[in-house]
C-alpha cells in the first residue's frame, strides 16, 4: 500500500479499521482473522512513512481513519524477533497462516 510494489500476503502485514467514539482507527491485524476491508502494508517503517504521505490510508478504507496505533503496534511487530508479516518465530510449530487445504479424493 505505501511503496506501490505487489508482494505475497505473507511477505505483508494486514492493516484493518475498529470503530471508535471518534470515527475510525486503523490496527494491525496480526492473526489475519479480523473482519472488514483490509489493507496490506510491508513491515517496515518506510512503507508505513509512504503510505501516511499519500494518504493511502484514506484511499484504501474509504474513509477518514486514525493511523495512530499502526507505528506503535508496527514497532512491537518488530521488537518480537518473529517474522514480521506473520508474528511468528522459528520455534513457532502453530499452524501457518495461509495453510494449503487436503485434497479429497472422490468419492
Amino acid at each position: 500500500m505505501g511503496c506501490r510494489t505487489t508482494e505475497h500476503p505473507d511477505q505483508l502485514v494486514r492493516v484493518v479499521t475498529e470503530p471508535t467514539d471518534s470515527g475510525l482507527r486503523a490496527v494491525v491485524d496480526r492473526d489475519g482473522r479480523l473482519g472488514g476491508r483490509g489493507a496490506w502494508l510491508h513491515p517496515s517503517h518506510e512503507c508505513l512513512d509512504s503510505a501516511l504521505r499519500r494518504r493511502a490510508f484514506r484511499r484504501a478504507f474509504r474513509a477518514v481513519v486514525d493511523t495512530e496505533a499502526v507505528a506503535p503496534a508496527l514497532d512491537a511487530l518488530l521488537s518480537t524477533g518473529a517474522d514480521p508479516a506473520t508474528g511468528r518465530t522459528s520455534a513457532d510449530h502453530s499452524r501457518p497462516r495461509t495453510a494449503a487445504r487436503a485434497v479429497r479424493p472422490d468419492r
